[in-house]
Protein backbone atom coordinates (compact mmCIF):
# COMPACT_ATOMS: atom_id res chain seq x y z
CA UNK A 1 0.00 0.00 0.00
CA UNK A 2 1.39 3.34 -1.06
CA UNK A 3 2.40 5.47 1.77
CA UNK A 4 -0.24 8.53 2.15
CA UNK A 5 1.08 12.21 1.58
CA UNK A 6 0.13 13.30 4.60
CA UNK A 7 -1.47 12.02 7.91
CA UNK A 8 -2.40 13.26 11.40
CA UNK A 9 -2.20 10.86 14.59
CA UNK A 10 -4.25 11.74 17.54
CA UNK A 11 -3.79 15.47 17.19
CA UNK A 12 -4.94 17.76 19.92
CA UNK A 13 -4.50 21.75 20.16
CA UNK A 14 -5.38 23.59 23.31
CA UNK A 15 -4.54 26.94 23.58
CA UNK A 16 -3.86 28.77 27.01
CA UNK A 17 -6.25 31.30 28.37
CA UNK A 18 -6.36 34.06 30.56
CA UNK A 19 -5.71 33.18 34.37
CA UNK A 20 -3.95 29.56 33.28
CA UNK A 21 -7.10 27.48 31.79
CA UNK A 22 -6.51 25.98 28.15
CA UNK A 23 -9.13 25.72 25.54
CA UNK A 24 -9.46 22.75 23.63
CA UNK A 25 -9.43 24.12 19.24
CA UNK A 26 -8.97 20.88 17.98
CA UNK A 27 -9.49 16.88 19.67
CA UNK A 28 -8.40 13.59 18.33
CA UNK A 29 -8.21 14.64 14.95
CA UNK A 30 -7.07 11.27 12.62
CA UNK A 31 -6.81 11.60 8.45
CA UNK A 32 -4.47 10.37 5.97
CA UNK A 33 -4.26 11.36 2.36
CA UNK A 34 -3.68 9.77 -0.67
CA UNK A 35 -1.27 11.55 -3.14
CA UNK A 36 -3.13 12.70 -5.95
CA UNK A 37 -5.63 13.93 -4.68
CA UNK A 38 -8.00 16.83 -3.65
CA UNK A 39 -9.68 16.96 0.36
CA UNK A 40 -11.44 19.59 2.04
CA UNK A 41 -12.12 20.48 5.24
CA UNK A 42 -15.74 21.03 5.94
CA UNK A 43 -17.47 22.33 9.13
CA UNK A 44 -19.18 25.74 10.29
CA UNK A 45 -17.45 28.57 12.01
CA UNK A 46 -15.33 28.40 14.79
CA UNK A 47 -14.67 24.57 14.57
CA UNK A 48 -11.16 24.75 14.03
CA UNK A 49 -10.66 24.05 10.17
CA UNK A 50 -8.09 27.23 10.11
CA UNK A 51 -6.19 25.57 12.74
CA UNK A 52 -6.30 22.05 11.84
CA UNK A 53 -4.86 23.80 8.37
CA UNK A 54 -2.09 24.75 9.79
CA UNK A 55 -1.33 22.18 11.89
CA UNK A 56 -1.04 20.55 8.40
CA UNK A 57 1.64 22.67 7.04
CA UNK A 58 3.45 22.54 10.12
CA UNK A 59 2.58 26.37 11.13
CA UNK A 60 1.02 25.22 14.22
CA UNK A 61 2.81 22.42 16.47
CA UNK A 62 0.10 20.60 17.93
CA UNK A 63 -0.44 20.12 21.54
CA UNK A 64 -0.65 16.56 21.26
CA UNK A 65 -0.67 14.45 18.45
CA UNK A 66 1.83 14.11 15.45
CA UNK A 67 1.69 14.88 11.47
CA UNK A 68 3.96 13.00 8.96
CA UNK A 69 4.48 13.87 5.46
CA UNK A 70 5.18 11.22 3.14
CA UNK A 71 5.54 9.13 6.09
CA UNK A 72 8.50 10.89 7.95
CA UNK A 73 7.05 12.60 10.85
CA UNK A 74 7.02 16.41 10.13
CA UNK A 75 8.42 18.80 13.17
CA UNK A 76 8.75 22.19 11.22
CA UNK A 77 7.27 23.79 8.72
CA UNK A 78 6.68 22.32 5.45
CA UNK A 79 8.45 23.56 2.65
CA UNK A 80 6.86 21.34 0.46
CA UNK A 81 3.27 23.18 1.10
CA UNK A 82 2.19 26.77 0.49
CA UNK A 83 -0.89 28.21 1.61
CA UNK A 84 -3.50 30.54 -0.07
CA UNK A 85 -5.36 32.73 2.82
CA UNK A 86 -8.82 33.73 2.50
CA UNK A 87 -7.69 37.90 2.65
CA UNK A 88 -5.19 38.00 -0.15
CA UNK A 89 -2.01 39.13 2.18
CA UNK A 90 -0.66 41.13 -0.65
CA UNK A 91 2.06 44.06 0.10
CA UNK A 92 0.10 47.12 -1.12
CA UNK A 93 3.59 48.60 -2.18
CA UNK A 94 4.47 45.70 -4.32
CA UNK A 95 3.75 45.05 -7.60
CA UNK A 96 1.91 42.23 -8.72
CA UNK A 97 5.13 40.31 -9.91
CA UNK A 98 7.14 41.32 -6.80
CA UNK A 99 4.41 39.70 -4.78
CA UNK A 100 4.62 37.01 -6.40
CA UNK A 101 8.26 36.74 -6.58
CA UNK A 102 8.26 36.83 -2.41
CA UNK A 103 6.95 33.17 -2.97
CA UNK A 104 9.97 32.35 -4.50
CA UNK A 105 12.91 30.30 -1.98
CA UNK A 106 16.11 32.53 -1.64
CA UNK A 107 18.30 30.00 -2.12
CA UNK A 108 16.53 29.90 -5.58
CA UNK A 109 19.26 30.50 -8.99
CA UNK A 110 18.37 33.98 -10.37
CA UNK A 111 18.98 32.96 -13.65
CA UNK A 112 15.90 30.84 -13.34
CA UNK A 113 14.00 33.39 -11.22
CA UNK A 114 12.42 35.51 -14.50
CA UNK A 115 11.10 32.42 -16.10
CA UNK A 116 9.78 30.54 -13.56
CA UNK A 117 7.59 33.88 -12.82
CA UNK A 118 6.58 34.42 -16.42
CA UNK A 119 5.05 30.44 -16.57
CA UNK A 120 3.35 31.16 -13.36
CA UNK A 121 1.94 34.25 -13.75
CA UNK A 122 0.66 32.50 -17.45
CA UNK A 123 -0.52 29.32 -15.59
CA UNK A 124 -3.19 32.11 -13.82
CA UNK A 125 -3.93 34.69 -16.03
CA UNK A 126 -2.42 37.54 -14.73
CA UNK A 127 -0.33 38.43 -18.48
CA UNK A 128 -0.13 42.04 -18.75
CA UNK A 129 -0.50 42.90 -14.97
CA UNK A 130 2.69 42.17 -13.87
CA UNK A 131 3.52 45.88 -12.80
CA UNK A 132 0.18 46.56 -11.42
CA UNK A 133 -0.29 47.73 -7.76
CA UNK A 134 -3.19 45.51 -5.35
CA UNK A 135 -5.23 49.01 -4.96
CA UNK A 136 -5.72 48.55 -8.75
CA UNK A 137 -6.83 44.85 -8.93
CA UNK A 138 -9.98 43.22 -8.33
CA UNK A 139 -10.85 40.85 -5.56
CA UNK A 140 -10.59 38.21 -8.03
CA UNK A 141 -7.09 38.92 -9.85
CA UNK A 142 -5.89 39.83 -5.97
CA UNK A 143 -7.24 36.11 -5.37
CA UNK A 144 -5.04 35.04 -8.82
CA UNK A 145 -2.09 36.99 -7.17
CA UNK A 146 -2.69 34.85 -3.83
CA UNK A 147 -2.20 32.00 -5.84
CA UNK A 148 0.41 32.61 -8.07
CA UNK A 149 2.75 33.70 -5.05
CA UNK A 150 1.67 29.84 -3.38
CA UNK A 151 2.16 28.05 -6.66
CA UNK A 152 5.65 29.90 -7.56
CA UNK A 153 7.50 27.84 -4.78
CA UNK A 154 6.63 24.71 -7.06
CA UNK A 155 4.70 22.76 -3.71
CA UNK A 156 3.78 20.10 -3.52
CA UNK A 157 0.44 20.79 -1.43
CA UNK A 158 -1.68 23.65 -2.63
CA UNK A 159 -2.91 24.27 1.16
CA UNK A 160 -5.98 27.18 0.62
CA UNK A 161 -7.91 28.82 3.79
CA UNK A 162 -11.37 29.99 2.86
CA UNK A 163 -9.82 31.14 -0.78
CA UNK A 164 -13.01 32.09 -2.47
CA UNK A 165 -15.20 33.12 -0.10
CA UNK A 166 -14.79 37.14 -0.06
CA UNK A 167 -14.85 37.16 -3.36
CA UNK A 168 -18.46 37.24 -5.23
CA UNK A 169 -20.09 34.12 -6.82
CA UNK A 170 -19.19 34.20 -10.27
CA UNK A 171 -15.74 35.39 -9.81
CA UNK A 172 -15.59 32.16 -6.89
CA UNK A 173 -17.17 29.84 -9.52
CA UNK A 174 -14.13 30.85 -11.96
CA UNK A 175 -11.57 30.06 -9.66
CA UNK A 176 -12.65 27.27 -8.72
CA UNK A 177 -12.45 26.20 -12.61
CA UNK A 178 -9.33 27.59 -12.56
CA UNK A 179 -7.32 25.74 -9.53
CA UNK A 180 -9.09 22.71 -10.62
CA UNK A 181 -7.79 22.93 -14.09
CA UNK A 182 -4.00 23.99 -13.18
CA UNK A 183 -4.54 20.69 -10.56
CA UNK A 184 -5.18 18.17 -12.90
CA UNK A 185 -3.31 19.64 -16.72
CA UNK A 186 -0.32 19.49 -14.05
CA UNK A 187 0.94 22.52 -15.33
CA UNK A 188 2.14 23.88 -11.75
CA UNK A 189 3.75 20.41 -10.29
CA UNK A 190 0.92 20.22 -7.66
CA UNK A 191 0.77 16.64 -6.60
CA UNK A 192 -2.81 17.82 -3.78
CA UNK A 193 -4.97 20.63 -2.88
CA UNK A 194 -6.06 20.87 0.51
CA UNK A 195 -8.83 23.56 1.08
CA UNK A 196 -10.86 24.58 4.22
CA UNK A 197 -14.05 25.91 3.81
CA UNK A 198 -17.60 26.06 5.45
CA UNK A 199 -19.53 25.66 1.47
CA UNK A 200 -20.88 22.33 1.03
CA UNK A 201 -21.69 22.63 -2.75
CA UNK A 202 -17.41 23.98 -2.83
CA UNK A 203 -16.31 21.13 -1.49
CA UNK A 204 -18.52 18.35 -3.60
CA UNK A 205 -17.20 20.19 -6.62
CA UNK A 206 -13.63 20.11 -5.77
CA UNK A 207 -12.69 17.18 -3.47
CA UNK A 208 -12.10 13.63 -3.68
CA UNK A 209 -12.07 13.41 0.05
CA UNK A 210 -14.05 15.57 2.55
CA UNK A 211 -13.56 15.70 5.60
CA UNK A 212 -17.04 17.13 7.99
CA UNK A 213 -15.72 18.68 11.22
CA UNK A 214 -17.78 18.97 14.27
CA UNK A 215 -16.94 21.75 17.17
CA UNK A 216 -16.94 22.29 20.71
CA UNK A 217 -14.05 20.29 20.52
CA UNK A 218 -13.33 20.49 17.01
CA UNK A 219 -13.43 16.76 15.59
CA UNK A 220 -13.42 14.49 12.71
CA UNK A 221 -16.72 13.83 13.25
CA UNK A 222 -17.45 12.08 9.33
CA UNK A 223 -14.77 11.31 5.71
CA UNK A 224 -16.94 10.80 2.87
CA UNK A 225 -15.45 9.56 -0.17
CA UNK A 226 -16.79 11.72 -3.12
CA UNK A 227 -16.61 9.17 -6.02
CA UNK A 228 -18.62 11.37 -8.59
CA UNK A 229 -15.78 11.72 -11.63
CA UNK A 230 -14.80 14.56 -13.07
CA UNK A 231 -15.63 17.01 -14.83
CA UNK A 232 -18.75 17.27 -12.49
CA UNK A 233 -22.31 19.30 -12.99
CA UNK A 234 -23.82 20.99 -10.27
CA UNK A 235 -26.81 20.54 -11.41
CA UNK A 236 -26.91 16.75 -11.94
CA UNK A 237 -29.23 14.37 -9.84
CA UNK A 238 -25.96 12.46 -8.41
CA UNK A 239 -24.13 15.93 -7.65
CA UNK A 240 -27.21 17.21 -5.60
CA UNK A 241 -27.50 14.26 -3.84
CA UNK A 242 -24.04 14.28 -2.76
CA UNK A 243 -24.93 18.19 -1.18
CA UNK A 244 -27.74 16.20 0.63
CA UNK A 245 -26.00 13.64 1.48
CA UNK A 246 -23.24 15.95 3.03
CA UNK A 247 -25.94 18.17 4.22
CA UNK A 248 -27.75 15.79 6.70
CA UNK A 249 -23.97 14.80 7.72
CA UNK A 250 -23.00 18.21 8.97
CA UNK A 251 -26.47 19.66 10.15
CA UNK A 252 -26.88 16.19 12.14
CA UNK A 253 -23.33 17.10 14.30
CA UNK A 254 -24.29 20.82 14.07
CA UNK A 255 -28.20 20.64 14.99
CA UNK A 256 -28.51 17.10 16.98
CA UNK A 257 -32.26 16.46 17.71
CA UNK A 258 -31.89 17.38 21.18
CA UNK A 259 -35.15 16.76 23.32
CA UNK A 260 -36.86 20.18 24.35
CA UNK A 261 -36.77 19.34 27.77
CA UNK A 262 -33.17 19.12 27.78
CA UNK A 263 -32.41 22.64 26.56
CA UNK A 264 -32.87 24.55 29.98
CA UNK A 265 -31.68 21.45 32.29
CA UNK A 266 -27.61 22.23 32.03
CA UNK A 267 -25.02 25.04 31.90
CA UNK A 268 -24.07 24.81 28.20
CA UNK A 269 -22.84 27.38 25.86
CA UNK A 270 -25.20 29.56 23.93
CA UNK A 271 -24.66 30.54 19.62
CA UNK A 272 -22.21 33.39 19.66
CA UNK A 273 -24.94 35.80 17.61
CA UNK A 274 -26.33 38.70 18.34
CA UNK A 275 -29.95 40.00 19.27
CA UNK A 276 -30.18 41.89 15.60
CA UNK A 277 -29.62 38.45 13.87
CA UNK A 278 -31.85 36.78 15.58
CA UNK A 279 -34.28 39.44 14.98
CA UNK A 280 -32.98 39.84 11.52
CA UNK A 281 -33.99 35.69 11.31
CA UNK A 282 -37.39 36.58 12.60
CA UNK A 283 -38.04 39.10 9.49
CA UNK A 284 -36.77 37.00 6.97
CA UNK A 285 -38.74 34.35 7.71
CA UNK A 286 -42.08 36.51 8.04
CA UNK A 287 -41.33 37.67 4.45
CA UNK A 288 -41.16 33.88 3.93
CA UNK A 289 -44.17 32.60 5.06
CA UNK A 290 -42.65 31.63 8.15
CA UNK A 291 -40.84 28.72 6.82
CA UNK A 292 -37.00 28.48 4.84
CA UNK A 293 -34.72 25.78 4.24
CA UNK A 294 -31.57 26.26 5.80
CA UNK A 295 -29.54 27.03 2.44
CA UNK A 296 -32.28 29.63 1.28
CA UNK A 297 -32.14 31.09 4.93
CA UNK A 298 -28.52 31.29 4.61
CA UNK A 299 -28.47 33.46 1.62
CA UNK A 300 -31.15 35.12 2.44
CA UNK A 301 -29.99 36.79 5.60
CA UNK A 302 -26.31 37.05 4.12
CA UNK A 303 -24.71 34.69 6.44
CA UNK A 304 -22.32 31.81 5.94
CA UNK A 305 -23.76 28.41 6.39
CA UNK A 306 -22.28 27.90 9.48
CA UNK A 307 -23.24 31.36 11.15
CA UNK A 308 -26.72 30.88 9.95
CA UNK A 309 -26.92 27.45 12.12
CA UNK A 310 -25.52 29.05 15.24
CA UNK A 311 -28.34 32.21 14.30
CA UNK A 312 -30.76 29.44 14.31
CA UNK A 313 -29.91 27.22 16.87
CA UNK A 314 -30.02 30.78 19.64
CA UNK A 315 -33.67 31.33 18.03
CA UNK A 316 -34.32 27.80 18.53
CA UNK A 317 -33.16 28.17 22.13
CA UNK A 318 -35.07 31.64 22.91
CA UNK A 319 -38.27 29.21 21.91
CA UNK A 320 -39.41 31.46 18.61
CA UNK A 321 -38.30 28.46 16.41
CA UNK A 322 -38.29 24.73 15.58
CA UNK A 323 -35.68 23.65 13.20
CA UNK A 324 -37.48 20.41 11.94
CA UNK A 325 -34.72 18.93 9.40
CA UNK A 326 -32.97 21.16 7.19
CA UNK A 327 -36.27 23.91 7.66
CA UNK A 328 -36.33 26.77 9.77
CA UNK A 329 -39.87 27.75 10.61
CA UNK A 330 -41.56 30.06 12.94
CA UNK A 331 -42.89 28.87 16.40
CA UNK A 332 -45.98 30.68 17.65
CA UNK A 333 -44.07 32.55 20.25
CA UNK A 334 -41.41 33.71 17.74
CA UNK A 335 -44.57 35.24 15.91
CA UNK A 336 -46.05 36.96 19.47
CA UNK A 337 -42.25 38.39 19.56
CA UNK A 338 -41.87 39.51 16.11
CA UNK A 339 -45.68 41.28 15.84
CA UNK A 340 -44.97 42.89 19.82
CA UNK A 341 -43.86 46.35 19.96
CA UNK A 342 -40.00 47.22 21.58
CA UNK A 343 -41.17 47.16 24.97
CA UNK A 344 -43.82 43.93 24.86
CA UNK A 345 -40.37 41.94 23.01
CA UNK A 346 -38.19 43.23 25.33
CA UNK A 347 -40.36 41.66 28.30
CA UNK A 348 -40.94 38.24 26.27
CA UNK A 349 -36.82 38.17 25.45
CA UNK A 350 -36.15 38.81 29.34
CA UNK A 351 -38.81 35.41 30.50
CA UNK A 352 -36.78 33.44 28.15
CA UNK A 353 -33.17 33.90 28.83
CA UNK A 354 -33.85 33.89 32.45
CA UNK A 355 -34.57 30.09 31.58
CA UNK A 356 -31.14 29.87 29.91
CA UNK A 357 -28.98 27.69 32.39
CA UNK A 358 -25.72 30.06 32.10
CA UNK A 359 -27.41 33.60 32.05
CA UNK A 360 -29.46 32.53 34.92
CA UNK A 361 -26.25 31.26 36.75
CA UNK A 362 -25.03 34.83 35.54
CA UNK A 363 -28.08 36.83 37.25
CA UNK A 364 -27.94 34.60 40.32
CA UNK A 365 -23.85 35.73 40.58
CA UNK A 366 -24.56 39.26 40.59
CA UNK A 367 -27.52 39.12 43.06
CA UNK A 368 -25.57 37.37 45.77
CA UNK A 369 -22.85 40.00 45.16
CA UNK A 370 -22.35 42.38 48.39
CA UNK A 371 -23.02 45.52 45.69
CA UNK A 372 -25.45 43.44 43.21
CA UNK A 373 -22.65 44.85 41.05
CA UNK A 374 -19.53 41.98 39.77
CA UNK A 375 -16.77 42.40 36.97
CA UNK A 376 -16.43 41.28 33.61
CA UNK A 377 -12.54 39.88 34.97
CA UNK A 378 -14.86 38.44 37.58
CA UNK A 379 -17.55 36.95 35.43
CA UNK A 380 -15.36 35.81 32.45
CA UNK A 381 -13.73 33.28 35.28
CA UNK A 382 -16.86 32.07 36.23
CA UNK A 383 -17.14 31.28 32.44
CA UNK A 384 -14.14 29.69 32.18
CA UNK A 385 -14.72 27.64 35.59
CA UNK A 386 -18.22 26.08 34.18
CA UNK A 387 -17.17 25.99 30.09
CA UNK A 388 -13.35 25.85 29.94
CA UNK A 389 -13.67 24.78 26.28
CA UNK A 390 -15.84 27.85 25.22
CA UNK A 391 -13.88 31.48 24.89
CA UNK A 392 -15.37 33.59 27.68
CA UNK A 393 -14.56 36.94 26.57
CA UNK A 394 -16.73 35.80 23.00
CA UNK A 395 -19.26 34.00 25.57
CA UNK A 396 -19.22 37.69 28.06
CA UNK A 397 -20.15 39.80 24.98
CA UNK A 398 -22.91 37.42 24.21
CA UNK A 399 -24.64 37.78 27.38
CA UNK A 400 -24.25 41.46 27.59
CA UNK A 401 -25.33 41.73 24.70
CA UNK A 402 -28.70 39.53 25.05
CA UNK A 403 -28.85 40.96 28.94
CA UNK A 404 -28.82 44.61 27.85
CA UNK A 405 -31.52 44.33 25.37
CA UNK A 406 -34.01 42.73 27.88
CA UNK A 407 -33.20 44.98 30.57
CA UNK A 408 -32.00 42.36 33.01
CA UNK A 409 -28.85 43.92 33.58
CA UNK A 410 -26.75 46.76 33.45
CA UNK A 411 -23.31 46.70 32.06
CA UNK A 412 -20.91 50.12 32.40
CA UNK A 413 -17.89 49.82 29.70
CA UNK A 414 -15.72 52.21 31.45
CA UNK A 415 -15.44 50.17 34.37
CA UNK A 416 -16.24 47.29 33.31
CA UNK A 417 -19.19 46.41 35.41
CA UNK A 418 -22.07 44.51 35.38
CA UNK A 419 -24.70 45.27 37.57
CA UNK A 420 -28.60 44.36 38.55
CA UNK A 421 -31.42 46.34 36.74
CA UNK A 422 -33.61 45.29 40.14
CA UNK A 423 -37.37 46.23 39.00
CA UNK A 424 -36.51 43.47 35.78
CA UNK A 425 -35.71 41.07 37.31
Amino acid sequence: MDVPIMELKNVNMKFKMPGGNFFTALEGINFSLESGKIAAILGPSGCGKSTLLRITTGLLKPSVGEVYYKGELQSSVNDRMAMVFQNFALFPWKTVEENIELGIKEESDPSKTKKTLEHIIDVVGLEGFEDVYPKELSGGMKQRVGIARALVSNPEVLCMDEPFSALDALTSENLREETLDFWSEGKSGLSNILIVTHNIQEAVYMADEIFILASNPGSIKSIYHNSLPFPRDQKSDEFLNTVDVIYNILTQNIMPEVPKSTIYERIAPIPLVSVSEIIGLLEVLDDNKGRLELFELSEHIKRDFGRTISIALATEMLGFVETPRHDVIFAPLGKKFLDADINKRKIIFKDQILKIPIIKAIVALVQKSEDKVITREECEEFLIEKLPNERAEDLFETIVNFALYSEVLDYDSRDEELSLITQNV
